[in-house]
């Protein structure tokens, strides 16, 4: 036979236990529709590059060059492609006119272009090695025809965790500068820096690793992680869920 006291409890906990079913018929509702919200934009951080004329440049120590013969050529050619198909995206200019200005994806790169390969920025550096010691406010300048250069220090750049000889992850840290060039007196400045810019991949790969991934299918993923992940600082982006 039920004691008083839990009946007491049932006739009053029972009515508000099917009132309570609606609010959580709504949250459940509420929910579904946040979800279906699309993702937050983030935007950018460096909002300077629109109708500038832009360089790249990737330093890296001699160990990393020793390791990774291009790894400085092969980085900087990834920024740029990159900032050069948000800037004049194939899609939007594929019907162009011959002679027609190109139009941009977003105004943080209307007007920008590229008039220095990276090649040409890597040769620079190969024929300077004094400039490794110079501040790059000092060396930039000298590179000519720039107003913007994007300078990359390559901190670590690793394909295998701990040195491990089975499992594969690419982990990647850099330093970001903006330096802003006036060609008319020949000074510049940094007007950006951002330290520790980290990348991985594959992307949601474990600490320890993957096996059966090899070095080169890391080292190619993770400067194309890199690249993305340094692009964007220019640009609008929208976050990952």
């Amino acid at each position: 036979m039920l004691s008083m006291s839990f009946r007491l409890t049932a006739r009053f906990l029972l009515p508000s236990a099917f009132c309570l079913l609606p609010l959580l018929s709504g949250c459940t509702l509420l929910g579904a529709g946040a979800q279906m919200l699309p993702p937050p934009t983030i935007q950018a951080q460096y909002k300077k590059l629109a109708g500038e004329k832009v360089g790249v440049m990737v330093w890296a120590d001699r160990g990393m060059r020793i390791e990774w013969e291009f790894l400085q050529l092969d980085l900087a050619n990834s920024i740029q492609s990159k900032l050069q198909e948000t800037a004049a995206p194939k899609d939007k200019n594929k019907d162009l006119k011959p002679g027609a200005p190109p139009k941009a994806a977003v105004k943080e790169l209307q007007g920008t272009t590229f008039p220095v390969l990276p090649r040409s920025i890597m040769r620079f550096q190969q024929e300077h090695p004094e400039i490794d010691g110079q501040a790059i406010s000092e060396v930039a300048p000298r590179l000519g025809g720039l107003t913007r250069l994007i300078y990359v220090e390559v901190e670590d750049y690793t394909t295998r965790p701990d040195g491990g000889v089975e499992l594969f992850r690419g982990d990647a840290k850099v330093t970001l500068r903006v330096v802003e060039i006036d060609p008319a007196s020949g000074t510049a400045k940094v007007a950006y820096e951002e330290n520790d810019v980290t990348a991985s991949f594959p992307p949601k790969s474990p600490k320890e690793g993957r096996p059966s991934l090899g070095d080169r299918r890391v080292y190619v993923g993770l400067i194309d992680a890199l690249a993305a992940e340094i692009c964007k600082r220019f640009v609008p982006y929208e976050e990952e869920p």
